[in-house]
């Protein structure tokens, strides 16, 4: 209990000064309208589960991020692949709900991915998926279960979800999977745009690492 309170309090005096430093920050909510720009997609890789987070952007978006990690020398940006590839069953996101979602044009647009998490990874990361998915009027239940599916995603649940999928990746341990899980559930939106877009900054290659310090003591 001790630990968990001062993990909080560790994280929550770090975001709060770097605010104070004035650190980039923004929220994005709107720059696409009310389109879904995270994609979730279930299947299996052999005989283990398997769940692959996407963030949609329009093609010339994602080539020029990707070029702005190269030039600083980094390797932040993700494969680019086109839409047809990314949602199962589906050539684009709308489809993903029968048409459900407003009518979108989707031509030129991408799917970067944001990591794949199997296994281990992919139990300890359920409980935020049904979190994050519901708060988002979206069913858990179509990519938690085990099924192939896929099912689209409004910015802020994506946003929440992309920074506990890129900390978790590279962590074995199940009580750090747990504590990162935890640890970004507890956050407040401001915190996870706050991460995310460390996250997705050539000039911050070690963000990641620092939140995976943060609420889990993870060093790589």
């Amino acid at each position: 209990m001790y630990e968990e309170t001062s993990r909080r309090r560790r994280r929550e005096e770090t975001v709060s000064s770097r605010f104070a430093d004035g650190e980039s920050f923004a929220f994005t909510t709107g720059v696409y309208g009310d389109r879904p720009t995270f994609l979730l997609s279930r299947g299996r890789a052999s005989d283990r589960a398997e769940i692959t987070l996407y963030e949609l952007a329009p093609e010339a978006v994602a080539e020029a991020r990707r070029e702005r990690f190269e030039r600083a020398g980094q390797t932040g940006v993700g494969p680019i692949r086109a839409l047809s590839t990314a949602v199962v069953d589906g050539e684009t996101p709308a489809e993903v709900h029968g048409g459900g979602d407003p009518p979108h044009d989707w031509e030129e647009w991408c799917a970067v991915k944001v990591a794949t998490l199997r296994g281990t990874r992919f139990s300890e990361v359920t409980y935020l998926l049904q979190q994050a998915l519901s708060e988002a009027g979206r069913d858990p239940e179509v990519v938690c279960t085990g099924r192939q599916a896929s099912v689209a995603l409004p910015e802020a649940a994506g946003v929440r979800l992309s920074i506990a999928f890129r900390a978790l990746k590279p962590v074995q341990r199940r009580d750090r999977l747990r504590a990162i899980t935890d640890g970004v559930a507890e956050m407040s939106l401001g915190e996870c745009y706050f991460w995310h877009s460390k996250a997705r900054s050539p000039n911050a290659p070690s963000g990641v690492k620092a939140l995976r310090v943060l609420l889990a003591d993870h060093v790589d």
